[in-house]
């Protein structure tokens, strides 16, 4: 295996530097304006998780590991600091049979929430759209049944730049609702790059039932000008540990459209298996209809239609160290491959002041 050394520029360190001063006077503020609660009092927590896959693909193997920290930052009772970064180092071969590592870093967010009420948060900077389920729910590595991302995933604009106004309503035991609308800026930086578009999304609970049904909307304001249209639904039964999931998700552009849906049935009947989770997904992609050959080629994966299943399982270990494992078959014209992927991913979480907790 080849090594390299690694050398940050210049430019990464004073912003990290200049992070860790903002951090720094951002947490003296939150100690001066408490938020106490019902007995608890919150303050800065650092969360996150780190993980180490190996995937193969086609018959091509790539090395993972990967670090996503996430911080929570309380001031006062009304408004919240989020931010979660990213780093990783892809580690495959190279034609001469060498191992090289791909470098990634970036920031998945990074917003301020202030909650007006009980039934509307307002929020500004950078943010994961409101587009469907899974980005906002189940991207992360430690929470998603299976790594890899599903057919939807590139069918909208998954992050914005903007603000957006988020809250729910329930009024009865019957029935929840939840609504979130936004405004995204343009933005060309190559690590926090977003489409200037509005979008939103409606969705509807069912307590008793245990079920979820929604519908999401986005116009992009620029290019094109595409818009999207997706639906979603979530469902548990109270007497079985299954959760049933599924997303659709269409484009007017050139993006195409895509759904699939997924079942994860934890085996907590069983007291030997107890820890172990089995899940399976089955997905769809089509391809955007009169499209050149040209274009085709541009768009790689977009331009053609896609047909996959997956099966998996994760094994918990602890509650925060999860090891997972899973197969999948994809079918493209020309083009089926093998996915194979195995790692494990641990969740930390540390509050950075020692008073929070019950009072």
């Amino acid at each position: 295996m080849m090594c390299r050394l690694i050398q940050w520029p210049r430019k990464v360190a004073q912003a990290g530097l200049l992070g860790l001063f903002i951090l720094i006077s951002l947490t003296v503020h939150a100690q001066d304006d408490e938020f106490n609660v019902d007995g608890f009092k919150a303050v800065p927590i650092l969360t996150g998780s780190t993980a180490y896959f190996t995937r193969v693909t086609a018959g091509q193997y790539q090395d993972a590991p990967t670090v996503s920290p996430l911080l929570l930052l309380p001031m006062g009772d009304k408004w919240l600091v989020e931010a979660k970064g990213s780093y990783g180092d892809t580690f495959s071969k190279n034609a001469q049979g060498d191992y090289n590592g791909t470098i990634s870093y970036g920031m998945a967010y990074g917003q301020i929430d202030y909650i007006a009420n009980r039934y509307m948060t307002f929020v500004a900077g950078r943010f994961t759209t409101p587009f469907n389920i899974y980005g906002e729910r189940l991207a992360p590595n430690w929470i998603r049944a299976l790594q890899p991302n599903p057919l939807t995933s590139p069918v909208t604009s998954g992050s914005g730049l903007g603000g957006m106004i988020r809250g729910g309503f329930s009024g009865t035991d019957s029935l929840n609702v939840t609504y979130a609308a936004y405004f995204s800026a343009n933005n060309t930086h190559h690590l926090l790059a977003t489409d200037r578009s509005t979008g939103g999304r409606l969705g509807f609970f069912l307590p008793r039932q245990r079920l979820e049904v929604g519908a999401s909307f986005q116009q992009v304001l620029q290019a094109d000008r595409p818009h999207s249209s997706g639906l979603f639904m979530e469902w548990q039964p109270n007497r079985a540990p299954l959760t049933v999931r599924s997303e659709y998700a269409r484009s007017s552009g050139l993006k195409g459209s895509a759904y699939w849906i997924e079942s994860v049935y934890r085996l907590s009947q069983i007291p030997s298996l107890r820890r172990l989770e089995l899940v399976g997904r089955g997905e769809q992609f089509f391809a955007a209809a009169n499209i050149s050959a040209a274009t085709v080629k541009k768009l790689g994966a977009l331009g053609k239609d896609t047909n996959e299943g997956d099966f998996g399982m994760n094994y918990y270990l602890r509650s925060d160290v999860r090891a997972s494992a899973s197969y999948g078959r994809q079918f493209v014209l020309g083009r089926d491959a093998n996915l194979w992927t195995v790692g494990m991913t641990y969740r930390f979480i540390m509050p950075m002041l020692p008073q929070g907790g019950a009072q």
